[in-house]
């Protein structure tokens, strides 16, 4: 299988996942993932287009930046608290550097990021993170809805204006 294969079905897999979370059956989604990465699709590689969805998504919302621009993120609890990153698990840390590196113009730090984040293999790790990139790009896939902007074209369920 050639490398564009490989990332039609992680999309294809990371539309379904996404799909399934938004109709919000959590069983579904750990079925999806399951069913998935028993036909081979890499969780990584999953979790990778999400990111890059993601963040493409994010440099939509804060629009033109200036070349030299360096993104951070402000991460809060629950209670809007703010969070140390280091206070992260580890995976879910690795989640956020993936992303901050996606945001940054560095796809090969977001990789190795992302290889850092679910090296574990364990259906706790994967699901961790799986869940919380479903989060991240759901909400930015809304906003796109929401304000009639183009999603991702291969994630787009319906054609945003």
């Amino acid at each position: 299988m050639d490398r564009r294969d490989e990332v039609r079905r992680a999309q294809a897999g990371a539309r379904e996942l996404v799909q399934v979370a938004r109709e919000g059956d959590t069983q579904a989604v750990f079925e999806v993932l399951r069913r998935l990465t028993e036909d081979a699709v890499d969780a990584r590689e999953i979790v990778g287009q999400l990111v890059a969805a993601s963040a493409q998504m994010m440099l939509l919302r804060v629009g033109k930046a200036p070349d030299d621009v360096t993104y951070v993120v402000d991460l809060r609890d629950d209670d809007e608290f703010a969070v140390p990153i280091d206070e992260l698990t580890p995976p879910l840390r690795a989640t956020v550097r993936a992303l901050l590196a996606e945001l940054n113009g560095r796809p090969d730090e977001a990789e190795f990021q992302l290889e850092l984040a679910l090296c574990e293999q364990t259906v706790h790790t994967t699901l961790d993170v799986v869940v919380h990139c479903l989060l991240w790009t759901i909400g930015l896939l809304e906003w796109c809805e929401d304000q009639q902007r183009p999603a991702p074209e291969w994630l787009a369920a319906r054609r945003c204006a």
